[in-house]
Formats: C-alpha cells, structure tokens, sequence
C-alpha cells in the first residue's frame, strides 16, 4: 500500500486524522470523516434498541387486554353520571358520543388496515378514501349537534297567525327552518299536533308541514313499573334555493290546541344538502369492498365493509331523529340500529366479498402457529 504523501496540499485546512484502522481492515475516506459517518462498531452500538421502562413494558403488555377497554367504559360512565346529575349539557354529550362512535369506528379499521397495503399509491387511495368516508359520516352527524347561526326568530300564535322575520343586511338565502312547539302538560299520554306553514319570499312561497308529538312509555322493573315520557317538538326544514330575500313571511292558518306557547321559528342559513354525503357514503362503502378483496388473508380480516356500512347507517338515521335539542337518545337509537343493520349486514357483506375473491385461502405471511409448536415439543 502506498504511503500518503505527508506533504500533500490542504488547501489551507490542518490535515485530516483518519485514526485507527476499523475491524474491518479499513480506514475511512476523506468524504466520510467530513460528512461526520461514524465508525460501524460506534454505529452498531448507537443503535442497539434503547431499554424500554417499567411503565413503558406495564403499557405494552396490558393497554389492549384490558387498560384501554376499562378506561373507555370509566369515561362513558363519568358522562352518563355527569349528563343525569345536569352536569353536561345535552348537545354536548350528544356530540362527544355521536362523533366519538363514528370517530371510533373509522380508526379502529383503518389504522390496521392501512399497514397491511405495501403499494405507496394504494396506500394513498386509501388514506383518500378514509378521508372520504370521515366526511360521508362526520359532516351529518357533527351538523346536528353544532350550534346554527340563526338569522332571525319569531312566534306564530292564534292571535298572531302571520309574522315577518327581517334578516341580516346581505343574507338572501337560501335558508333552512326550524320549526318547535311545545305540547300541553295536561295532554294524554300519547298526543299529537300537526302545523301547515306557509313561507313567502321575494317572489316565492313554499309550504312546509309537520307534527309534534308525546308518548309514554312504561317498562317493567324488578321493584315497580318505571315511566318515562319522550316529546318530539323541534322539526327542520330545508328551503327551496328558489325561495330567497331579505324578509321572510311566516303564516299559520291555525295553531293546533295541544300547542302551549306557539309555533317558534328560527332561520338558518342553509348547510349541505346531506343527500350528497350519504351518496358519497355508499361509494365509500363499495371501495371498501375493493379493498377487503385486495388485503387481509385467512386469519387477519379488517371488517371495513362493516365498519363503513355502520357509520353509514348511523349517520343517515341520527340526521333524521336527531335536533338540537334532543341528541342523546337519537344517537343511542342510531347506534341500536347500526349494529343490528350495518354490523350483522356488513359482516355477511364482508364475507361473501372475503370468500368470492379468495382471501380467505390466502395463507399469513408470518404464520405463527406452526412457530408455536415447534417451540412446545421443543
């Protein structure tokens, strides 16, 4: 090997100390002693995985058997202990449970079902039709447990059948209409009002209907009969586009008797039409299906069909029960009803998919089993 030329120029830089010879026989080059590499035994050793704490392995071994499970029950029982002691607010659990459900729902299949793509392009089609499917399921429901701005308010009695609602300068409209009354207390135990609205714009009128409604319900328990009633008194209307101006008419021809206080009104400006996120909902649901047939094998299954067809179903039915003032049952009711349609129908939807694209005889990449056994006969 030929000796280095001590007398070599160095361009006004002090020469450079390479240092011993590595384990490898090697010294390193000029370019790597500038750009900072490390020796590889100096590498190897700062790479050596870090010792994980006592908190760190307590976390790692019990988070998913049951720490996780037990905290999510121990924070919905803090807030049904909050919202029946009036701790809470109704809009305010109705969200945190509304948009916690479907929140759920989508992270709990995605994130697994997002490491199992190996393609940088399918990974991104997918994160986009997560995307998708956060809005398809998100915007509806989030859309009824948020507060409106309201343009103007008004009252409609039976002395007072006819009222003009002067809006803000600059908001023609569209607009939406929310409609609610209350019943009489003195009223049988199932009731009912209806109303027929007339609304007048600026060279347009349209008609809108509705009812309000009481019921009683009784169930058997251990030491009596427990009673409870539930009112429906608060409706939405989406307007026309055609119907706009700066002053709206509200007319009533009669104020049904069971009414207490009158027809109360408020004017919002008018959101998305939700028919286009369930529509959009449904396409999500169909990708989906393309992806369960593309990834999973005989034992790992990612249950998106299910998972979307759930937030599918219960975004569509809490837009429809659901008002701002009464949240909490409606998302209790949609959730019922997801699980029993959405989840029982997804899981067979899911299946057949599964089964009809052959990745239910796709065998683990990683089989574990057999590993198992060989380590217990030796």
């Amino acid at each position: 090997m030929a000796k280095r030329d001590e007398d070599e120029d160095q361009d006004g830089q002090s020469p450079v100390n390479f240092g011993p010879e590595e384990g490898d026989g090697y010294r390193r080059t000029r370019r790597q002693v500038a750009r900072g590499d490390k020796p590889a035994a100096q590498a190897s050793e700062e790479a050596a995985p870090v010792p994980k704490t006592a908190y760190e392995r307590f976390m790692e071994d019990h988070w998913e058997a049951w720490l996780g499970p037990v905290l999510l029950l121990a924070l919905a029982g803090a807030m049904i202990v909050g919202y029946r002691m009036d701790y809470l607010r109704e809009s305010m659990i109705g969200m945190l449970l509304s948009a916690g459900l479907v929140a759920y729902a989508i992270y709990a299949t995605a994130v697994p079902a997002y490491d199992l793509i190996q393609s940088k392009n399918g990974r991104y089609a997918f994160a986009t039709l997560c995307i998708l499917w956060a809005a398809a399921a998100g915007y509806p429901t989030l859309r009824k447990t948020m507060a409106r701005t309201v343009y103007g308010q008004t009252v409609l009695t039976e002395s007072s059948k006819s009222e003009k609602v002067q809006l803000p300068e600059g908001k023609t409209g569209p607009f939406d209409v929310t409609v609610s009354g209350t019943l009489k207390s003195d009223s049988s135990q199932n009731a009912a009002a209806v109303y027929d609205l007339q609304i007048a714009g600026e060279g347009s009128n349209e008609a809108v209907s509705g009812e309000f409604s009481v019921r009683t319900n009784q169930m058997r328990a251990r030491r009596g009969t427990a009673t409870w009633t539930e009112q429906s008194n608060q409706n939405e209307h989406r307007l026309s586009r055609s119907l706009r101006g700066n002053t709206l008419s509200f007319t009533v021809e009669h104020v049904d008797d069971q009414i207490s206080d009158g027809l109360h009104i408020s004017v919002h400006p008018q959101s998305y039409d939700p028919k286009w996120f369930f529509l959009l909902g449904i396409f999500v649901v169909i990708g989906m299906m393309y992806v369960e047939s593309k990834i999973g094998d005989s034992k790992t299954k990612t249950h998106l069909i299910m998972a979307a067809a759930s937030t599918l179903v219960f975004a569509f039915h809490f837009h429809e029960h659901a008002t701002a003032s009464r949240v909490v049952k409606p998302a209790l009711d949609s959730l019922i009803l997801a699980v029993l349609t959405g989840g029982i129908g997804g899981t067979m939807v899911g299946a057949i998919v599964r089964r009809a694209s052959g990745r239910d005889k796709v065998k683990p990449t990683k089989d574990e089993e057999p590993k198992k056994d060989k380590d217990s006969d030796e």
